[in-house]
């Protein structure tokens, strides 16, 4: 499964791959800055429903937008994670900058 793009308004949501790894990251970034500059994007809401793996890539995936969308004083929320993913943005620090899905 490819990422899955929806734009609602000034909210893009990120449906994830169910591998989040170097392999499909600089395709995730290059799309969602694309998307986030040509659409005015304010929030980014990155859906894990599916994805079952990341690894650091993924992490850079996220960290790299988070700072775009703080800078312009937009919002990135995850949704839908597993335990693992769970674990790995709280090993990763990232649960402490990105709110959880319904936080908006």
């Amino acid at each position: 499964m490819e990422c899955e793009y929806r734009i609602n308004g000034i909210e893009l949501r990120v449906v994830l791959p169910k591998e989040l790894d170097h392999h499909i990251a600089e395709q995730i970034q290059e799309e969602t800055d694309l998307l986030v500059d040509t659409y005015h994007i304010r929030r980014i809401v990155f859906d894990f429903r599916a994805t079952s793996f990341m690894d650091s890539s993924g992490i850079g995936v996220i960290l790299g937008r988070y700072r775009n969308m703080h800078f312009s004083g937009g919002k990135i929320l995850a949704e839908n994670m597993n335990e693992r993913v769970q674990k790995i943005l709280l090993m990763s620090g990232l649960e402490k900058i990105i709110a959880a899905g319904g936080e908006r």
